[in-house]
């Protein structure tokens, strides 16, 4: 998922970091050139968390308030 969103717009996307919770997978990313030069311009903002359940399912998380609230709502 995280590769196809990054093709979206010709841009190479990275997972940063990954949280294992009671319902499943959160997985943090960036663009991986700012991940390898810390080049603040090239961050990604407004990109939210994608969140796996443990049936596989895959949802984008909310920008709009903190992952551990938006991962307990009934339509991720």
């Amino acid at each position: 998922m995280v590769a196809s969103l990054g093709a979206q717009v010709d841009l190479e996307f990275i997972i940063v970091d990954e949280i294992e919770i009671g319902e499943g997978w959160v997985f943090f990313y960036n663009d991986k050139e700012y991940v390898e030069t810390g080049d603040i311009s090239l961050a990604l903002a407004g990109n939210g968390p994608i969140f796996i359940d443990r049936e596989g399912r895959v949802n984008k998380l909310s920008t709009a308030e903190p992952w551990e609230v938006s991962v307990k709502r009934p339509s991720v």
